[in-house]
């Protein structure tokens, strides 16, 4: 996504699917389908110097989907909480070590991980980084590993500068089953921020059309329109061999902040526009040959 570019300058169902929450469900999203930027652009791309570290990307997945430990501890899943803690301490350790401050905020049953790089001038100005860190037991590596490592992919970067707003990292524990974590971290936002937006990174794994379309959805609201346009003129600007999808959907945590009036976007992979993971909410949600790293790169580029 042009979703770095954004923020530099902003300073088959299985038996997994979890009712409304199911996107495969939202037949409206479907409907609402039209391509923003064709896929005629595709071709019309310029060289560009990559900023995201795609090693990193992939041996931080690995670590998130249990293919390599986190100390002497593996994630297997990331939906019961002694698993969810590892990933939590690995992404606190994470964090932490490219100068965020890290931790997480419990809440009912559930803990949101939060990460944060403080304004320097600014700092109750806050733009929201963020994704969902469970699964549906399973190891998640598209839904959300991607959404979630890509996350930590550019904060290395953002790391790097100082901005007069703060940004904040988000880790949205148990939207697999109702939006709750990010339900609860709206309803505690203090009135002395403001939050300039929410960008909500979801699963973006998976290209099998190699036609570089994802989708950037804020649904036609007032509020939100602001964060897709400055996403997709990035895209342009960069020349990037993207295209852009436009769809509707409230079924990942950008809608909690919508209900609260709050502007907010969700990046995905093109979903509605039929080229969903096949291994959606199923056990073959592993890193395998289904995620292209290139297609990532690009969308976290933006």
């Amino acid at each position: 996504m042009k979703v770095l570019s954004l923020l530099l300058a902003l300073t088959s169902i299985s038996v997994f699917a979890h009712g409304d929450k199911d996107w495969r469900e939202d037949y409206a999203a479907y409907l609402s389908v039209q391509y923003d930027i064709t896929p005629q652009n595709y071709l019309k791309t310029k060289p560009h110097v990559a900023r995201i570290d795609m090693e990193f990307f992939k041996s931080s997945l690995q670590v998130l989907t249990g293919v390599t430990p986190f100390g002497n501890q593996t994630i297997s899943n990331r939906r019961d909480a002694a698993n969810l803690d590892v990933a939590r301490a690995f992404l606190k350790a994470e964090y932490e070590k490219i100068g965020f401050t890290a931790g997480s905020v419990a809440f009912g049953r559930g803990s949101n991980f939060i990460a944060e790089k403080r304004g320097t001038t600014n700092p109750s100005k806050v733009l929201i980084l963020s994704s969902h860190i469970d699964s549906v037991n399973n190891r998640g590596a598209n839904d959300n590993g991607t959404g979630t490592v890509g996350l930590l992919a550019v904060a290395k970067i953002l790391a790097q500068s100082n901005f007069e707003y703060t940004v904040r990292i988000l880790g949205f524990d148990k939207e697999e089953v109702g939006l709750v974590g990010s339900d609860a971290y709206v309803a505690t936002i203090p009135t002395s921020e403001t939050i300039i937006g929410n960008i909500n990174f979801e699963m973006m794994g998976v290209n099998r059309r190699k036609d570089g379309a994802f989708h950037v959805i804020d649904c036609d609201k007032p509020t939100s329109v602001a964060l897709s346009s400055k996403i997709k003129g990035a895209i342009q600007s960069l020349g990037l061999p993207l295209s852009v999808v436009k769809a509707c959907t409230d079924r990942s945590d950008h809608a909690s902040f919508w209900r609260k009036g709050l502007p907010a976007v969700v990046i995905s992979e093109n979903f509605f526009g039929g080229d969903a993971d096949p291994c959606y909410h199923s056990r073959c949600d592993v890193m395998d040959e289904r995620l292209d790293y290139d297609y990532m790169g690009n969308i976290l580029e933006s």
